[in-house]
């Protein structure tokens, strides 16, 4: 009888992981609260909404949508062998307390990539990043060894609700020339191809990898050469027009756009069997022939979560004024 995996969630995570535990496999059900476009044969799908369902029980469960305690405390250890969710890398803080959401103690400072044992910061309910600290410490404490944490950067791939590629491909599919970005479009914020994800979960359900595991593409390339990379693989000509310091308003701000940089080591998953990734894209050019053919005309309903950064990212006038005045 083939192993069963429960993917909760339908996005990009819940796309790449379907493939990967199907073509080794796997006897894989995907539940959420509307049927993915994406599903495809030998996939089942059922109707399933957090807190109104029971927790399903499998041989692995995968939750893409762990995002606190309660989240992790809803499955029942007796019913799941391994229990796998996705937390993020803004779970680190360096060693002043600084993290993502610590705008009062300024922006984190790193001495390198950061690696699992890195500090965290302190669970709580009132930032995205402390949520997830306390739905890692729920998951090993009801899981332990049979608990397997994922902490990713910026992931990219199909079905994503927040693609953050769109900054780039839409502005050259509007036929957008020149791209003013900020900080000299140096800014590295660490990318993760959620195709090389999957493998990883996939590994970790089958060779029981506990414990926490950073995620990431083996080169933290800056938004620059991100912009380049996609620029290439669009065949479109454009000019990178940088300039010193932080953004004005929205003016030169990508969904990459950080001070200072962030860099994860994945040493730890190198070091037990993951077989890592390329460039971005690299050999994984998905997201930008995803984008590229959906080009959705409302694209703020397209992707909910890229139309809540709280900013214009497409303000096209204040882009022709800033060149206007060089």
């Amino acid at each position: 009888m083939a192993r069963s995996v429960a993917i909760i969630g339908a996005g990009q995570i819940g796309y790449a992981a379907a493939r990967a535990f199907q073509s080794e496999g796997w006897a894989v059900r995907v539940l959420a609260r509307s049927k993915p476009v994406w599903l495809f044969d030998g996939i089942v799908f059922e109707h399933h909404i957090l807190g109104e369902h029971r927790a399903p029980s499998a041989d692995v469960v995968l939750d893409t949508i762990a995002f606190d305690e309660a989240d992790a405390a809803r499955f029942d250890p007796a019913a799941i062998g391994r229990y796998i969710a996705i937390s993020s890398a803004s779970v680190y803080c360096d060693d002043q307390g600084r993290g993502f959401e610590t705008p009062d103690l300024g922006f984190p400072e790193f001495d390198g990539p950061i690696a699992e044992d890195q500090r965290r910061l302190p669970p709580g309910a009132d930032t995205y990043s402390g949520r997830k600290v306390r739905m890692e410490d729920k998951a090993l404490a009801l899981f332990g060894e049979r608990a397997t944490i994922l902490r990713p950067c910026a992931i990219y791939g199909p079905y994503s609700r927040q693609p953050r590629e769109w900054w780039f491909v839409k502005r050259f599919l509007d036929g957008r020339t020149r791209v003013p970005i900020a900080f000299g479009a140096n800014s590295v914020f660490h990318t993760t191809c959620v195709e090389a994800m999957a493998g990883l979960i996939v590994d970790a359900a089958e060779r029981n990898l506990a414990g926490a595991f950073n995620i990431a593409d083996d080169y933290a390339l800056s938004v620059g050469e991100i912009g380049q990379a996609i620029a290439q693989e669009m065949d479109a000509e454009y000019e990178i027009v940088p300039f010193d310091g932080p953004p004005q308003g929205a003016l030169g701000r990508t969904p990459w756009s950080l001070p200072k940089p962030f860099e994860i080591s994945c040493r730890k998953a190198f070091d037990n069997g993951w077989d890592g990734f390329t460039v971005y894209p690299g050999v994984n050019n998905d997201i930008v022939w995803w984008l590229r053919d959906l080009n959705p005309v409302d694209w703020g309903a397209a992707f909910p979560v890229l139309a809540n950064y709280g900013y214009d990212l497409f303000d096209y006038d204040a882009e022709d004024r800033f060149f206007a005045s060089l």
